[in-house]
């Protein structure tokens, strides 16, 4: 990277308000959503009042089951707006001397996806280009967003906690779905199985395998939506859940306080990114989401009843202070650093 280059990763926020948002045009009130820096939907409303939603994700990687976690990440874009992915478009890039195999598995992996989520790829392209190192896949997942009456049903458009409610007006906790860091400690494990293997047993990383079912599926997430028609739901993704909590304080216009201690973390994560030095709280997550919501318990248990892992980290406040405690020690919460998984890919 140069000296003006920008980081590995995301780009920063500051960033993105610096120079990108100047160079937009934008005010087209068919349009669902504003361009932001966390922004991943985009839909229009049209004549008839139809509303279309579609969220985009990529990831790159050697591992055959890189489409599977892009299709994941985008379908889980929708499931925190409350709509349910109907169809995917898959748009591969193979570096040059790729094989038709490794395609095949990569298409294996997109379809495998789409069946457990009980969607349908719409359209899957492909092409070798000299301009990737890695095989990178975009994934286009999109739904319909439904009106639920009372902001009680299932679908219901999401507006910003700020529109919604007032400061101070409702007790509003942060619940974590899912577990930091699940989604990077797969694709590492994809990656580079073989180097694992000599410092684990293979009965150890055979289980790690098996942490795929513990990747939280858009119909269990949605099921929230008849607790809370109005929770703010962020997936964790680039950066991971330090990044995550960032942002939904941001989108949500609020401070918050969460204990450290809380935070839901296979052993096997940090195992594995303890072989790398990684932080698994920096690191993607997709499939694993962030939920602040003023009916917790309800919300907990709808979880927990369909099978996922759910837990409460702390409570919303008001102002822009971001605490987190661990034990006795207090620190405020950084900007989004650059995320760990797209780090350890780019210095291998």
């Amino acid at each position: 990277m140069s000296e003006n280059g920008m980081r590995i990763g995301k780009i920063t926020q500051t960033a993105w308000q610096r120079t990108v948002r100047k160079q937009l045009h934008t005010g087209d009130k068919r349009m669902l959503f504003s361009a932001s820096p966390w922004e991943t939907c985009s839909g229009f409303v049209t004549e008839g009042c139809s509303r279309y939603v579609w969220a985009d994700a990529c990831a790159s990687g050697d591992d055959g089951r890189t489409g599977y976690h892009a299709v994941y990440h985008a379908s889980g874009e929708l499931a925190a707006r409350g709509v349910s992915a109907e169809g995917a478009a898959v748009r591969i890039l193979l570096p040059t001397g790729s094989s038709e195999e490794k395609l095949g598995l990569l298409a294996a992996g997109v379809d495998l996806a789409c069946r457990e989520l009980n969607i349908q790829a719409s359209s899957f392209q492909a092409e070798v280009s000299g301009a990737v190192r890695q095989t990178v896949v975009f994934v286009s997942a999109a739904g319909k967003l439904y009106s639920r009456p009372a902001g009680r049903k299932r679908g219901q458009e999401k507006h910003c906690a700020a529109q919604t409610m007032q400061k101070g007006e409702t007790h509003r906790e942060i619940v974590q779905c899912g577990y930091a860091g699940l989604e990077g400690t797969l694709r590492i494990l994809g990656e580079a199985r073989e180097e694992l293997e000599t410092r684990f047993v293979s009965t150890f990383l055979d289980q790690a395998e098996e942490m795929t079912n513990e990747l939280v599926r858009p119909a269990q997430l949605l099921n929230i939506y008849e607790c809370d028609g109005a929770a703010e739901v962020c997936q964790i993704g680039s950066g991971g859940i330090l990044a995550a909590l960032w942002q939904l304080s941001e989108t949500a216009h609020t401070g918050f306080e969460i204990d450290m201690p809380q935070i839901a973390l296979k052993q096997e994560t940090v195992e594995i990114c303890e072989f790398y030095r990684l932080n698994p709280y920096l690191m993607t997550s997709a499939g694993s989401y962030l939920i602040l919501t003023s009916e917790a318990e309800s919300v907990i248990r709808e979880l927990e009843e369909a099978g996922v892992c759910a837990v409460r980290l702390g409570v919303a406040r008001d102002g822009n202070a971001k605490v987190i405690r661990n034990g006795e020690e207090v620190r405020y919460l950084d900007r989004p650093a650059p995320d760990e998984l797209e780090r350890w890919m780019a210095e291998r």
